[in-house]
């Protein structure tokens, strides 16, 4: 899968010498680690009564906040409901070379109860039925819990659970239950977290003492496996055996923990790597590059070399940003309008990244439990092919399935309740029709910031006659029609609009409270929310509540609803190639203007999209065309292009930028995992590419300081002559319309023509001037990342400025937004 999820380029980072060991304990029995080659994959075996057991983790070093994906064979079918022969799967911390304690591990706060007494808890049972022999009743009590015992040092009770200080249902990574099927294997992406996500962990930080002071925190991966013998040795579901027709205990119980199978995962630095009292270069641009700056920020800094913070922000903010007195070198998908340049400069453009715009999605296979036994044998396996008109999107974005608002409005009352209910959707996907039976999408998790690659899936849904159609007030052939509050919506717009504002009264404990679609159904804070959202099964929803808000008593406080659990997912989010392959997530295949449904999983269709891209009015700058006719070509292809003023700088700034360009563009273009590697997801530039990316260097660092003469300012001295030649410039004298400026947060969208008595769709909900998120690791709260958006548009935070705060955080936590 993760192959597949590489675009299929070559070039992964060379990782060895990973070793793999077992528990620490004197029955344990050492397991010979099995290293892939050219890549940090492990493979590890059981022992004992699971030594046919084989488990494999895709990647275990240079992590971050993303998935590894685990697979195994050898395992016995797990029955269903799931009771017996299963996976218990957890993230631990631990300096003890041989694995870590069980009192290291997050595990104990699961999204849903199984019907073990303990099998997802950390609880210990000492009746005489369950009781582990090997545990110890502490004065006679018939209950106990394995505390939790933090990187900080801190032990939680072992008589009541108070772990929730350090994680809870809602940020627990854990697996209760991890599922083998009829042939013995199975497979799972499974979460690893950082410090920023996983604070009583540590993952990432770097160490302030010892040894190993300086670098980051090693962690380790921990799979229990479970058969049909407890640990009173009785065995499950057979006459005389365990009270039970199912396990009770928990994975953490010591007989059970001794069988545990653990893996060494090695994490990139969480925090400054680089260091703090340098000089800085301000970089600020679209979500779009933050992964690849990540990365190549690291290895920029080695050995002296400049320092470069990120701040992430909205594409209408990154070309405010270039009018500002020192704009520093920001990232975008469109070129600023020229007519819009400042006389003072012209704008160099380099192409940095190559993606796309995605529709990723989880879901698993949930059939009737009437279906038949062949059926129901592959219930909770991962769905992995999904296509997806442009029609079927303008649905799924315009609240026009029944179930997507909470009241029964006439106006839904033909439609179907949920996406899976759709005829179109069913052709097109008719292993919904066996697999969508307890599926409720109705609408996909949506950033909630303007972006040009939102205005190219519009454009893609806007140039389909059958979707315009649709829009415009047409049924589909099933007599489905658009919500009337979207009817008429004026293409392309960059944002998701909120149009629906339909509520319901609920009586909670006598108090009435309204639930309304736009507080419950809530938007992500950026792309790489809503991509971690879908793939930890968080719909984003919340529900009100009977007390108040304490900030606001007049309102209902919104409770988060729990996530679903693994083998229960129906979630789609709109995201961009690099968060989805990060998270992974599987991608829809998308019908082209051609006619043919297309993957983003796909480098040539990828690439064949990028070449039939349009010309802006700047020379060298490509636009997104999802109109295009190549039969391969995959609509939303995505080139991120670095911008800069050498004007605007001086020589200092000018070579550091010219430095950050030739890494970004040369060695920062080989695909892998590692520092200064290009993540999966992006595709490399081709060689036309790179050759106007070093054009544009070299001008940059020729002209930088060199100031444009104007009929309006005064002649300032000048170290040489400027020059225009080499790299892509846009001055202020060319024609075009590129780039324009989006509509204004809270604007509302203009309607196509329409019928005299349907309205224009309100904007019912504010939309933020951008997300600011800067890189790489500290969490930031939305107030912190939104004053810095408007402090770049204001120059705050220009060439040199703000060393610091610059550098605050690679991905602002759940808790920070």
């Amino acid at each position: 899968m993760r192959s597949l999820a590489r675009l299929t380029v070559a070039g992964l980072m060379v990782v060895t010498g990973v070793g793999l060991t077992m528990l620490p304990t004197s029955t344990t029995a050492t397991a010979e680690p099995t290293p892939k080659a050219d890549s940090s994959a492990m493979t590890v075996k059981g022992k004992n009564r699971f030594s046919d057991l084989e488990v494999s983790v895709d990647q275990t070093r240079d992590l971050i906040n993303q998935t590894v994906h685990i697979r195994w064979k050898g395992g016995k079918p797990t029955d269903n409901p799931p009771g017996k022969n299963f996976l218990q799967i957890m993230q631990c911390w631990g300096d003890d070379a041989r694995g870590p304690d069980r009192e290291q591990c997050q595990y104990g706060a699961p999204v849903i109860d199984f019907a073990g007494e303990q099998i997802e808890s950390r609880t210990l049972s000492y009746y005489p039925e369950v009781k582990d022999p090997d545990e110890t009743v502490p004065n006679g009590a018939t209950f106990g819990v394995v505390p939790f015992r933090s990187v900080t040092g801190k032990i939680t009770s072992s008589t009541v659970p108070d772990y929730e200080q350090f994680f809870d249902s809602q940020n627990t990574n854990e697996v209760s239950v991890a599922a083998t099927q009829e042939d013995g294997s199975g497979s799972i992406d499974f979460e690893v977290l950082t410090g920023l996500e996983a604070h009583g962990l540590g993952c990432g930080k770097l160490r302030t003492e010892g040894p190993e002071a300086g670098k980051p925190r090693s962690c380790w991966l921990v799979i229990v496996p479970r058969d049909d013998i407890e640990v009173t040795g009785k065995q499950v579901g057979v006459p005389g055996g365990h009270i039970h027709n199912y396990l009770d205990s928990s994975p953490l119980s010591k007989r059970n923990f001794k069988e545990a199978l653990v893996v060494p995962l090695k994490f990139l630095a969480v925090g400054d790597s680089c260091p703090i009292g340098s000089a800085e270069r301000a970089l600020s641009g679209n979500e779009l590059i933050s992964d690849a700056v990540i990365r190549w920020q690291p290895a920029l800094c080695a050995g002296n070399g400049p320092v470069f913070g990120f701040a992430q922000v909205a594409d209408r903010l990154v070309r405010d940003q270039m009018v500002s007195p020192e704009p520093g070198m920001v990232f975008t998908s469109k070129p600023l309008d020229p007519a819009q340049v400042p006389a003072d400069r012209k704008m160099v453009y380099a192409p940095v990244a190559v993606s796309s715009y995605t529709v990723a999605f989880i879901m698993e296979r949930q059939a009737s439990i009437s279906a038949p036994p062949d059926i129901l044998k592959q219930n909770g396996q991962i769905i992995t092919e999904l296509n997806l008109t442009p029609r079927l999107m303008a649905k799924l974005l315009t609240q026009s399935y029944g179930g997507a608002v909470y009241t029964k409005e006439d106006y839904l009352s033909k439609n179907p309740r949920r996406l899976v209910e759709d005829k179109e959707f069913l052709a097109l996907n008719p292993v919904f029709k066996d697999y969508g039976f307890s599926m409720h999408t109705v609408e996909p998790l949506l950033t909630s910031v303007d972006s040009d690659a939102t205005e190219s899936m519009w454009a893609w849904i806007n140039q389909d006659a059958e979707a315009r159609a649709f829009l415009d007030g047409s049924p589909d052939p099933d007599n489905m029609v658009v919500n009337k509050n979207y009817r008429g919506l004026a293409l392309p717009v960059d944002h998701f609009p909120r149009a629906d504002t339909s509520c319901i009264i609920l009586d909670l404990l006598g108090r009435k409270v309204p639930k309304c679609t736009l507080n419950s159904r809530g938007m992500a804070a950026d792309l790489h929310q809503a991509g971690r959202a879908a793939s930890r099964g968080d719909s984003l929803q919340k529900e009100p509540q009977a007390e108040p808000d304490p900030l606001d008593p007049t309102k209902p406080l919104y409770k988060k609803n729990e996530r679903t659990r693994n083998g229960a997912r129906a979630l789609i989010a709109i995201v961009d190639s690099a968060t989805a392959d990060r998270y992974g997530l599987p991608v829809a295949k998308l019908r082209n203007a051609a006619g043919n449904f297309v993957s983003p999983k796909d480098a040539g269709a990828v690439q064949a999209g990028v070449d039939g891209m349009t010309k802006s009015a700047v020379d060298g700058v490509l636009l997104t065309n999802p109109a295009v006719k190549t039969p391969n070509a995959y609509p939303l292809p995505l080139v991120t292009y670095a911008a800069a003023a050498p004007a605007t700088m001086d020589t200092a700034a000018g070579k550091d930028y010219a430095t950050f360009l030739r890494y970004a563009t040369g060695p920062g273009q080989t695909p892998g995992d590692g520092i200064g590697a290009l993540p999966i997801g992006y595709l490399p530039l081709t060689p036309a590419m790179t050759t106007q990316a070093t054009d544009a260097a070299a001008t940059i660092e020729r002209d930088a300081g060199k100031k444009i003469v104007t009929t309006t300012t005064p002649p300032a001295e000048q170290s040489g002559e400027s020059s225009s030649n080499g790299g892509n410039t846009g001055g202020s004298g060319n024609s075009g319309t590129p780039g324009g400026q989006a509509p204004a947060p809270g604007g509302a969208p203009v309607p196509a023509p329409a019928p005299p008595a349907v309205a224009a769709p309100a904007a019912v909900e504010a939309r933020p001037a951008a997300a600011a998120r800067d890189t790489p690791s500290l969490a930031v709260s939305w107030q912190v990342r939104y004053l810095l958006a408007a402090l770049l548009v204001m120059g705050g935070l220009a060439t040199g400025g703000g060393p610091l705060l610059m550098r605050l955080g690679a991905r602002a936590t759940e808790s920070g937004r």
